[in-house]
C-alpha cells in the first residue's frame, strides 16, 4: 500500500471511530425519560484522534501540496473547561462537541477534496448507473427495487459490493466510479439537543462527496420529514416524505431520475 493510501486508510478509521463517539454519547435522564446529549468528552476519550488526523494532514500536505497545502491544521488541544474544583486548582480541559463535530467535518472535506481530484481520470465503466447511500434505516432497501424495476435503472448500494481488500474510501471512491448520479436517503437516526433528529455523520459527508463527484443536479435528496436540515444545505430542493412512509416520495423520485436521464 501506497504511503498516501496508508494515510488515507487511516483518517477514513479516525473518521469511523469519531462518528461512533458522537453517535453513543446520547442518553436518557434517569427521572423523566428526556434525551440528553452530551456536550463535552473527556481527553483520554477522543485526545488520540484528535492527534492522529493531524498527523494525516501534515503528511498529506506534503504529498499532496496543491490540495492541501492551505487546509486549515487541525486543533490538538481540548478548549472546554469544566468547572473550577472547589479546591482552587485550575479546571480541567475537555474537548467540545463543537470540536468534535468540527473534527468530523474536517477529515470528510479532506475526502472530498481527494475525492473531487481524481475527476478528470477516465470512468471505470459506461455510465447510467445510481448510486443509493443511506444511514442506519431500512428504508432504502424500498428505494432500491422502485429505482431498478419502475425507473429502470441499475443501482449500486456500497454495502452489497464486494470489499476486495479496500478501506471503506477507497471502496466508496471505485463504486462511485461507476455510476453517473446519487438517491441519498436522509433518516433520523442519530439525536442531537435533546429531541433534535439528524442524519448520520457518514451521510452528511457523502452529500458533500457526490455533489462534487456528479455536480448537484445529479444528486437526489430523499428527507425523512422532522430530520434537522444542516445549514449548508439551506435552500437545495429535497424530496419530502413522511416518517415510515418513504413511498410517498416516489413518484417525485422517479420524476427528477426521469429528468436526469432523459427518459
Amino acid at each position: 500500500m501506497s504511503e498516501l493510501s496508508t494515510v488515507m486508510s487511516k483518517l477514513a478509521g479516525i473518521g469511523k471511530a469519531m462518528d461512533a463517539v458522537m453517535s453513543d454519547n446520547v442518553s436518557r435522564g434517569r427521572d423523566n425519560g428526556q434525551v440528553l446529549t452530551r456536550t463535552n468528552f473527556e481527553p483520554d476519550l477522543v485526545s488520540h484522534y484528535f492527534m492522529q488526523a493531524a498527523r494525516c494532514l501534515e503528511s498529506l500536505k506534503k504529498l499532496l501540496p496543491d490540495l492541501y497545502g492551505d487546509f486549515q491544521s487541525i486543533v490538538v488541544e481540548p478548549e472546554m473547561p469544566m468547572a473550577s474544583p472547589a479546591n482552587g486548582q485550575p479546571a480541567a480541559l475537555h474537548y467540545s462537541r463543537r470540536q468534535a463535530e468540527r473534527l468530523c467535518r474536517d477529515i470528510g472535506q479532506i475526502f472530498e477534496l481527494r475525492a473531487n481530484s481524481e475527476l478528470g481520470q477516465p470512468k471505470q465503466e459506461a455510465q447510467r448507473r445510481v448510486f443509493l447511500t443511506h444511514g442506519r434505516s431500512d428504508d432504502w432497501r424500498r428505494v432500491q427495487p422502485f429505482i431498478k424495476k419502475d425507473v429502470g435503472i441499475p443501482t449500486i448500494e456500497l454495502a452489497q459490493e464486494p470489499n476486495q481488500g479496500r478501506t471503506i474510501i477507497e471502496k466508496l471512491i471505485d463504486n462511485a466510479g461507476r455510476c453517473d448520479s446519487a438517491v441519498i436517503v436522509m433518516t433520523g437516526d442519530d439525536v442531537a439537543n435533546e429531541d433534535e433528529a439528524r442524519v448520520r455523520e457518514n451521510v452528511m459527508h457523502e452529500i458533500g462527496f457526490f455533489q462534487g463527484r456528479y455536480g448537484r443536479s445529479f444528486v437526489v435528496l430523499l428527507h425523512e420529514e422532522g430530520v434537522n436540515i444542516p445549514t449548508n444545505l439551506s435552500g437545495v430542493a429535497y424530496i419530502p416524505f413522511a416518517k415510515g412512509n418513504i413511498d410517498g416520495g416516489f413518484h417525485v423520485l422517479q420524476r427528477e431520475l426521469k429528468a436526469i436521464y432523459k427518459l
